[in-house]
This record gives structure tokens, sequence and C-alpha cells, in this order.
């Protein structure tokens, strides 16, 4: 089969055309859209800190193991013994099969990433704090299994649940406090058809924007940072903005910012808290550090339209760069990715006895 595809390959080569190439010349108004400048590092000892989440499984017959993990690094240069510390968490355990399980997990690592960056606050005097990936995306992005929760059991669960999750993000533990209440809710709509993986995820979910908004208190330090994108609300073309940025300019600079409140994004309301989500406007925007490298996307949870704030956000980004990107994101990447060995050495650690199905094509 792979001989057939390379062939097939090789057949086509040339004849494909990138479509980017139909709007390099006169149909991009780059000129207006974007600032060719350098960009020099800031010269203040500013307190900055990273963060990012991982998650992954292994698929068995009867079950699913997970882990999910996240991380935060804090670099202080004014600090003589340890210029870098670390807050790290994590989880593992099974899981049954279910639907959207994808969604479930990708919600519970954002859970841990959200902990553990407002702990990174509460422990230490942030200048900054980077994020991996774009808040506005992960707040848009729908939770399936919601609908399979009748919106009366919405409303009284949550009456019974905001003050305990709330109390439990206050109390800083590193882990995920919708497990608390599983038996409790789980009792309490006994009698009921109800799914009982829709009403922990739901759980999760809410679990999840409570953390959020916690947060979102430091939104004038956080700056949301992703290596890909496929937005087109700067050009408004049939391709990405950061493609096309990424062709069509080479020196370092960035793109003038556009303003995205999320009932702009977005026309669910939110089961919780949804006056305020509803209401926060993103400031966006498009860089690149140094000549020749890739362009990254820059988000800001808040609005503004002084350049110049937007330039003291890029200095600061560029202080602690290598190659175009933040070290310290990177770094944080590094430390926190689990991979599909970490999963197959933590399962045989456990002792798990059980098959995945794959055996035989080993």
């Amino acid at each position: 089969m792979l001989n057939s595809l390379y062939t097939e390959a090789i057949r086509k080569k040339g004849l494909i055309n990138e479509p980017l190439e139909e709007y390099s010349e006169s149909k991009i108004d780059i000129e207006s859209n974007w600032h060719e400048e350098e960009i020099i590092s800031t010269d203040s000892n500013f307190i900055l800190a990273a963060g990012d989440g991982s998650y992954n499984k292994k698929k068995f017959l009867s079950f699913n193991f997970y882990a999910v993990a996240a991380n935060s690094l804090i670099y202080n240069p004014m600090d003589e013994q340890s210029k870098l510390k670390a807050i790290e968490s994590a989880e593992l355990d099974i899981i049954p099969h279910q639907s959207f399980l994808e969604e479930r997990l990708r919600n519970m690592m954002s859970i841990f990433e959200i902990k553990t960056a407002i702990k990174t606050f509460h422990d230490f005097d942030i200048d900054y704090y980077m994020d991996d990936g774009s808040i506005l995306g992960d707040l848009i992005r729908p939770i399936p299994i919601e609908k399979n929760i009748a919106p009366e059991y919405k409303a009284n669960i949550i009456n019974l649940v905001k003050k305990k999750l709330e109390s439990e993000i206050k109390s800083e533990e590193l882990s995920l406090s919708s497990f608390n209440f599983k038996k409790e809710f789980k009792e309490l709509f006994e009698d009921t058809d109800m799914d009982e993986y829709a009403l922990i995820t739901f759980l999760e979910s809410l679990e999840n924007l409570i953390t959020l908004k916690h947060l979102l208190e430091n939104n004038k330090k956080i700056i949301a940072i992703s290596k890909t994108s496929s937005s087109n609300e700067l050009f408004y073309a049939n391709i990405p903005d950061m493609a096309i940025l990424d062709r069509l300019t080479r020196k370092q600079g960035f793109s003038e910012p556009y303003h995205r409140k999320v009932t702009y994004k977005t026309k669910h309301d939110f089961p919780i808290e949804n006056e305020f989500f509803r209401e926060l406007w993103f400031t966006i925007f498009f860089a690149r550090l140094d000549d020749g490298k890739n362009i990254i996307k820059i988000e800001l949870p808040y609005y503004t339209k002084d350049l110049d704030e937007i330039r003291k956000v890029l200095k600061v980004i560029k202080s602690n760069s290598a190659e175009g990107y933040p070290f310290l994101l990177k770094k944080a990447h590094k430390d926190v990715v689990i991979s599909n060995q970490d999963m197959n050495t933590l399962s045989k650690i456990i002792g798990f006895l059980d098959k995945s199905g794959r055996e035989m094509l080993n």
C-alpha cells in the first residue's frame, strides 16, 4: 500500500499547487496589516512563568488507562540560588469506554493546567504568565455530552455544586475536584435515566469554567501563545492568516491587532458564569520574534488598542526566547508531554493484565 502512495505522489509532483499562490500578489494587503520592526528584548528583570499540559491514554479491551499532567515553570532572574522553579500536577487512573472520551480528557487536562497556573500566581510574584494555546479557542469549544442532561437537572446541579467547587479551587489542591462529588450526585439522580458519564463530564466542565474565571483575575498578566492557527480574521481569505504572514513576510514584526468578544465567536450560553464569559474581550495579533523564524499567534485576554502596550508584551516574550519562540514554553512542553512509551511503561508498573487487542500485531 505504501508503495502505491509513493507512486501516486511522484505522478502528482508539480500538479498540486499550494492554495496560497493565488493570493501571493495584490489580493493580500500586507502593508497595512504588518508592522515590520525589530523587537528588542526588555532589560527589566521580570519574573516570568509558562505553563502547559498533556494527556494520553492506552486502550485496553475492558477499559482505558489515562494519564493527565500539567506544569508551570517560573523564572526569576533575581533569585541567585535557584532561578528556575516548577509546579507540577498529575493524575492517572482507569476510565470506562464512553462517548467523547478525547473531549473529556482534554477538559481534564485544562483543569490541571488552570489550577497549576492559579497556584503559580499565588505562590510567586509573577509579572507575566505565558500560556500554551488559545484561551478563546478553549472557551468556544462546546462540550457535546452536555446535551444529554436536561436543563432542569443542570440548574439543580449548578446550585448544589458551585460553592463547593469554588471552595475546592481556593484551597489550591492540584486535583480534579469533580471526582469528590461523583457519588453524591449519582445518588441524587439514581431514580432517573441520567447518563453517569454525562453527569461527571458536566461537573468537570463546570469546574473548568470556574477555575478559568479565577485565573482571569490576573488577565493583564496572561499571554496566550499558539504555534499554529487556522483563523482567518485578519485577511478574511480562505487560507489561515498565519500561513499568509509566514509566506509573505520574513522580517521581525507584528500584525495589526484585532479584537474579539466571546459573544462574537459563540452563540451558546455557558452553563455557569455566563454573563462573565460572554462579556470577555480578547486582543489577538501575530508576531515574528526573529528574522526568518516562524510566526506565532498571541492572545491577550483583555481589550487594548495601544500598540506600545503590544510592543511591551513582545519585548517581554523576546527576552525569554530562542529561535523565535519562548524558551520557557518550549521547556514546559518538553517536560510535560506524555508519550505512548510513557503509557506503556506506566501500565507495566501498575501491572495491568488486561489485553489491549493489539498483541497480535506486535
